[in-house]
């Protein structure tokens, strides 16, 4: 499923698979919210570990001993950390799938170091979390990149130079935000028109003035999936005909068919995995997740596919799975993989170089922007050419 480039995983093992000892066992723990707040997040995540986990025990992959120790967040940053403690106190777990969401990343990063205990975080995007401790990775880009990639869309690419921002506050929005408005207002010269804020009870009235008075032609959303929801339905019922542009939380197969003919135009950022795709690793994870699930993963479940995946490769040549050898695997052994999710490599402070880019939801599928407009101005040529043909006879 990876490929490498340069040195392989297997030739690595190799080298120390003569060394390894009967010590320590490769028992790694995983924290997510598969209920509460982020519980759809949480469970797209999980398919995506369980695939990868059941796709290296197939191929004979997984390290003697390796093991899986799961827990429910549920949602709450104070029980991720509780969680984890647990895990390390009675299965000595060294290292951790977790900190799915922003809020529960920043919660376990602070205890990582006392406990000696290594964390992927499969989709935590808050920006600067790597410089808290050094054993902090993770595989989503972080929000500064997703709050500059929307405002230069909205600017460049849609010709809004005006725009109203709706923020659903906590962590998540608070990391993006800033980023979003440095960008859009002091870096291009946009103008941020007015501020509706989602926690307020009466924000729709509040939404419905700045609108009316504002006259924009975009909009930009910030929160999580279910925040996102109950915006976009809003503006659609009040028949606002805008642009929509909104955070990658948006990206939930069960939020998106729930938001029906409403999600249909709405623009936002993802990292570079486009289940589109006809390339390798991709199209097989694809396939594989279908055959399993049946239906098509989302951006989530390939973070999670990818954070299990790593994980196991990780697991493979840390000699023994003690905590400064899996920090050494990361930053030394892994030698840029490339993953479902694309070229997985760390930089000094555990972030990964991916760059996120733009996707909009068609016909209820979720595409990426540029292929979008290739399909686009594939269809009017046709059409004009069809047209011609028609005239001519």
């Amino acid at each position: 499923m990876f490929r490498r480039v340069g040195l392989t995983i297997g030739a690595l093992a190799l080298l120390v698979a003569a060394s390894t000892g009967c010590g320590t066992k490769p028992v790694v723990g995983v924290l997510l919210p598969t209920t509460g707040e982020a519980g759809t997040y949480g469970e797209s995540i999980e398919s995506g570990i369980r695939l990868a986990i059941s796709d290296a025990r197939q191929r004979g992959g997984l390290p003697t001993g390796f093991d899986v120790v799961w827990a429910d967040t549920q949602s709450d940053p104070e029980r991720a950390v509780s969680e984890l403690r647990r895990m390390v106190a009675e299965r000595k777990v060294k290292m951790v799938i977790g900190g799915a969401t922003s809020a529960e990343a920043l919660a376990v990063v602070e205890v990582l170091d006392s406990l000696g205990v290594v964390c992927l975080s499969p989709t935590a995007s808050v920006p600067g979390i790597g410089q808290r401790s050094k054993l902090f990775f993770r595989l989503y880009p972080s929000d500064e990149l997703e709050g500059q990639t929307a405002a230069r869309f909205m600017f460049d690419r849609l010709g809004q130079s005006r725009t109203v921002v709706y923020s659903g506050g906590g962590d998540y929005s608070t990391g993006i935000e800033p980023e979003f408005v440095n960008q859009f207002a002091d870096a291009l010269g946009g103008e941020i028109v007015d501020r509706v804020d989602l926690t307020e009870p009466d924000w729709r009235s509040a939404s419905d003035r700045v609108l009316t008075a504002s006259n924009v032609g975009a909009v930009y959303i910030i929160g999580y999936a279910g925040q996102i929801l109950e915006v976009v339905l809003h503006l659609r019922e009040r028949g606002w005909e805008g642009r929509i542009v909104t955070t990658s939380a948006f990206f939930s197969d069960r939020v998106i068919a729930e938001a029906g003919a409403a999600a249909e135009g709405i623009l936002f950022p993802l990292p570079p995995f486009d289940r589109t795709s006809d390339q390798e690793p991709v199209v097989g994870f694809v396939n594989r997740y279908m055959d399993a699930l049946g239906k098509a993963p989302d951006v989530f479940a390939a973070h999670g596919y990818d954070a299990m995946w790593l994980t196991i490769q990780v697991m493979t040549i840390a000699d023994p799975p003690e905590t400064n050898e899996i920090r050494r695997a990361f930053h030394f052994g892994m030698n840029e993989l490339m993953g479902v999710t694309g070229p997985i490599l760390f930089d000094d402070y555990g972030d990964v170089k991916h760059y996120p880019k733009m996707f909009i939801v068609k016909d209820g599928q979720v595409v990426s922007y540029q292929r979008y407009i290739t399909t686009e101005r594939e269809r009017i040529l046709r059409e004009v050419q069809d047209l011609l043909v028609t005239e001519g006879g």
